[in-house]
């Protein structure tokens, strides 16, 4: 990866493949949610809180694979979803800067999403914005915007106690199995004794969200053992 500050004189002339961009979440099994996309993004895949490891605040994520680097909802050449999480529709651009009121939109140059050929560009021929960069613009906003909402959700719901942590021990169809540790779930327990103290009906909305979210563990499970299936008759076929 290489970010460089997004220069209209330096990088107007590039064009951009999204579908390319997208290719490195083959490679990501947790990706970090805003609180506004939690609920949306629930719906589909399942939504835990987990530590980051440099400074072990907690986060919102979507989990997309059962263990590390691992994405079951890459087919590999797209990600089978109808929802995408804002931080991987930004790609491959990225908010630059500690201080939000100096941040700066960046590039990773060494995106394989930085494509000749790519169906979108950065600016028309007059020199004014396009559509697609308009776009990125917003869902930028959209993520900064977020940060503080976000830790105000999860700082409420670690004070509360909502929040346990999981090991994921699941099996597959083969005899192997994964553990995922490091996850924490909202505890249905802990919520139904603290539902009083949740006052924002939108908090609640999200945890029932998160919540109900669990369920498609079960449908990465059967993600896992259909690519373990087909891994073993290209194998088989390769024999």
């Amino acid at each position: 990866m290489k970010l460089v500050q997004l220069s209209r004189t330096e990088h107007g002339h590039l064009r951009i493949n999204p579908a390319l961009a997208l290719s490195v979440a083959a490679n990501v099994h947790l990706v970090p949610l805003t609180l506004s996309e939690i609920r949306t993004v629930a719906s589909q895949f399942p939504v835990f809180l987990a530590k980051d490891g440099e400074t072990g605040q907690f986060y919102p994520c979507a989990l997309m694979g059962l263990e590390p680097h691992e994405n079951l909802y890459w087919t590999g050449s797209a990600l089978d979803a109808d929802h995408i999480p804002l931080n991987l529709l930004r790609l491959p651009f990225f908010i630059g800067g500690a201080d939000p009121a100096q941040a700066a939109i960046c590039l990773d140059e060494h995106s394989p999403g930085v494509d000749a050929n790519g169906p979108c560009a950065i600016l028309e021929p007059d020199g004014s914005d396009t559509g697609y960069i308009t776009t990125i613009h917003g869902i930028l906003d959209r993520l900064a915007a977020g940060k503080a909402p976000t830790r105000g959700f999860v700082e409420r719901v670690v004070g509360l106690g909502l929040a346990r942590e999981t090991k994921l021990d699941v099996r597959f169809d083969n005899g192997t199995g994964a553990v995922l540790n490091g996850l924490y779930a909202i505890d249905e327990t802990a919520l139904g004794r603290q539902v009083a103290a949740v006052t924002d009906f939108d908090d609640v909305m999200v945890l029932a969200a998160m919540a109900l979210s669990l369920a498609h563990v079960g449908g990465l499970v059967r993600r896992k053992n259909r690519r373990i299936e087909a891994d073993a008759q290209w194998l088989g076929a390769a024999a």
